[in-house]
């Protein structure tokens, strides 16, 4: 699934740098770019908290 990715005037860096500051979303955007072109699924990201938890941070992503 490919999503369309916004303009360079669509975006807000402090929006951008707050979401990015907290631990756990830096993790799983890490992760993600370590397996760019690799089908994934949210399981893979448990070890990072739990369900709540990782629902919280991939809806802030």
């Amino acid at each position: 699934m490919t999503l369309p990715h916004p303009t360079a005037d669509q975006i807000s860096l402090p929006n951008v740098l707050a979401v990015l500051g907290d631990p756990t979303r830096l993790a799983i955007v890490r992760y993600l770019a370590s397996k760019e072109g690799v089908p994934l699924n949210c399981s893979q990201f448990l070890d990072l908290g739990s369900k709540t938890n990782l629902s919280y941070h991939l809806a802030k992503l």
